[in-house]
């Protein structure tokens, strides 16, 4: 008889999915933790409808929308957010633009979801709001999380997706999109040439955790008025110091969590 209780069932449903490598499978779950298999699937469908878990094109399970925002909202604390957003500052002040943080989300459809953002104090600005979506394949951090993906998980990501006209520069053929991605893996870095929004450009730089895993995009961006992509290409120096600090305060905040 299992004497486990449902939280107990449920949160060792949630560690098995979090901490796997990759999407795994129910019968893995159910072998890993020895929940009966009618109970394992029960809380496996709950955990999908809350969006804590979402499933692959084979069926297999990781984290979804919900478990990932749990989980930067415990990890993220206020004193790694104080050091985040101090960093952010300073790269803000040294480019004069709006400098941030980008995070994938899939629900309800995949997107980034800006999560962090200092704002300039020019006159004429381009402001896109904190938690606002902004589509994959039309923004430099969009792309940036795209190149991250293997094969597999691009092929599922597009699936999902319709490349849409967003500005004069948006790529809408998904082998233009693939070849971008391609360069983008060369280089380290995705640019967005009016491909947004018509009059805007922007630069985003990955930051990848110990495992080297994708874990946000830091992205600059502005009016095409002040500053093209040249421009903002011409401050990698001083983007890339700000990405190594990012994430050093990530890893610092690792190993205070685990």
């Amino acid at each position: 008889m299992d004497k486990t209780n449902s939280v107990d069932r449920l949160i060792s449903i949630i560690d098995k999915i979090g901490e796997a490598q990759s999407p795994i499978a129910a019968a893995d779950i159910i072998f890993n933790t020895g929940i009966a298999k009618p109970t394992c699937h029960r809380l496996l469908q709950q955990l999908e409808e809350a969006h804590y878990v979402q499933t692959d094109e084979r069926g297999h399970f990781y984290p979804g929308s919900q478990m990932l925002s749990i989980a930067l909202d415990v990890k993220w604390t206020n004193q790694h957010k104080l050091q985040r957003q101090a960093i952010l500052h300073g790269l803000a002040n040294k480019l004069e633009e709006t400098c941030g943080l980008a995070l994938a989300n899939e629900d309800p459809t995949p997107h980034m979801v800006y999560y962090d953002r200092i704002q300039t104090n020019w006159p004429l600005q381009i402001v896109i709001p904190v938690g606002f979506p902004t589509p994959l394949w039309a923004s430099a951090s969009g792309k940036l999380y795209l190149s991250t993906l293997s094969s597999a998980q691009l092929r599922r990501v597009l699936s999902k997706i319709e490349l849409t006209q967003c500005a004069k520069n948006t790529i809408t053929d998904k082998q233009t999109l693939k070849k971008e991605l391609t360069q983008i893996q060369r280089r380290g870095y995705s640019l967005d040439n009016e491909e947004f929004i018509d009059g805007m450009v922007a630069i985003s730089l990955p930051l990848f955790d110990l495992q080297g895993n994708f874990m946000a995009a830091l992205f600059c961006h502005c009016p095409k008025s002040r500053k093209d992509v040249a421009d903002l290409e011409s401050y990698l120096p001083i983007l890339r110091a700000a990405q190594r600090n990012l994430e050093t305060v990530y890893q610092d905040m690792k190993q205070l969590f685990g």
